[in-house]
């Protein structure tokens, strides 16, 4: 397992200081770019120094229906895979997904959903409030534990379908989404099984190895006064999700991966997906850290991780694995990148080559209690 090395802490001469509150967005953003100081983004940039070229093909979008479903009085778009190979009036295994920060549900989970569909599962992915052809206001803003309700509630849509068996749910997401099934397993016994790919469990920590603690300090500071900016004047501030060359910054994934994912995928089969995020989305992702809830699992639990991932150390992924009680397994995929398991070969079909067995033995196979074999 390759992760992050340990680096010097930036210089105080590296924090810019606010001067007023009319620079606090860019100040946000700017301190971001400042983990470039402790190496974090020339490694991303050491293992992606080119584009992709094995990029997967795209899904055939009749593959899915569209749906919508009521999450806390918004209602939420989602694509629906219907299971392949299921008898008419029969009930087939189905899988929530959820996905990477900033994503629309045409981004990375068709990838994985097409081949579940294949197998057998009926799959749901769909928009969290606030993006793609979801409702809510303000538009791009991102609140983890507001997007866990919203995946709660696709439990509840799927398993309100009559051609679903409500005995055989799981959850499969990837990336930030993953941190998400793995908070939302640990507390609703619903979920049956539980696959996670690529996540993020512990975002505050990460930030606070990219910063040092002098930067991750003042990067608070500056969020509480962006807060207090937006309060006073009422606007709605926002930043970029991601930016180019040379510095992909300033932004909220200041890194070249990111770049290049989030601008391929928009450009090829999301084009819902916007270019911004409200810069209060950065205190619930900076804040999100799930650790302390893998213990409470009691779903089969699944985790795929990436050996080399800069942005969600493999370090975390380990640690959930270590504190969730059994039966769980890891899953090691050799990649250079984080985004590799978004929408690459061979990197997805080898997490689906391990998902895919993984789940008919602990999802499609599951004869509930009181039921015979």
């Amino acid at each position: 397992m390759t992760e992050a090395s340990t680096r010097e802490e930036p210089g105080k001469e590296e924090i810019r200081q606010l001067p007023d509150r009319t620079e606090i967005v860019d100040v946000v953003m700017h301190v971001a770019a400042l983990a470039d100081a402790r190496d974090w983004r020339k490694e991303a940039r050491a293992v992606s120094t080119e584009g992709p070229t094995n990029v997967m093909p795209l899904v055939d979008p009749a593959r899915r229906a569209e749906v919508r479903f009521e999450s806390e009085g918004l209602q939420l778009a989602g694509h629906l895979y219907r299971a392949r190979g299921v008898l008419e009036g029969g009930r087939a295994p189905a899988l929530v997904m959820a996905g990477p920060m900033t994503s629309v549900k045409e981004e990375t989970l068709p990838h994985y959903a097409e081949r579940l569909q294949d197998a057998g599962y009926t799959v749901l992915a769909f928009d969290n409030r606030n993006f793609g052809e979801s409702e809510g206001e303000p538009r791009q803003h991102l609140d983890t534990y507001e997007q866990v309700e919203d995946l709660k509630n696709a439990i509840s849509y799927v398993l309100t379908r009559e051609d679903v068996d409500p005995e055989r749910l799981g959850l499969c997401c990837v990336c930030l989404g993953a941190g998400y099934g793995l908070e939302v397993a640990a507390m609703d016994r619903r979920v049956n099984a539980v696959a996670l790919v690529a996540g993020g469990y512990n975002i505050t920590d990460t930030y606070l190895g990219f910063l040092g603690p002098d930067g991750f300090r003042d990067y608070i500071e500056n969020l509480g006064e962006a807060r207090q900016s937006q309060h006073e004047s009422g606007e709605i501030q926002y930043m970029p999700a991601v930016a180019g060359p040379p510095d992909y910054a300033p932004s909220a994934m200041p890194v070249e991966e990111a770049y290049e994912y989030y601008t391929r995928a928009h450009e090829r089969e999301a084009p819902n997906w916007e270019n911004r995020l409200t810069v209060a989305s950065m205190e619930h992702i900076v804040g999100w850290n799930v650790l302390g809830h893998a213990h409470l699992l009691e779903q089969p639990l699944l985790i795929v991780h990436g050996t080399t991932d800069v942005l969600l150390p493999p370090r975390y992924a380990l640690e959930v694995y270590e504190r969730a009680p059994e039966p769980k397994e890891i899953f090691w995929v050799e990649t250079h990148n984080h985004v590799e398991l978004y929408d690459q070969e061979p990197y997805v079909p080898q997490a689906l080559e391990k998902i895919l067995p993984w789940l008919e033995d602990n999802l499609k196979g599951h004869v509930p209690d009181g039921d015979s074999a």
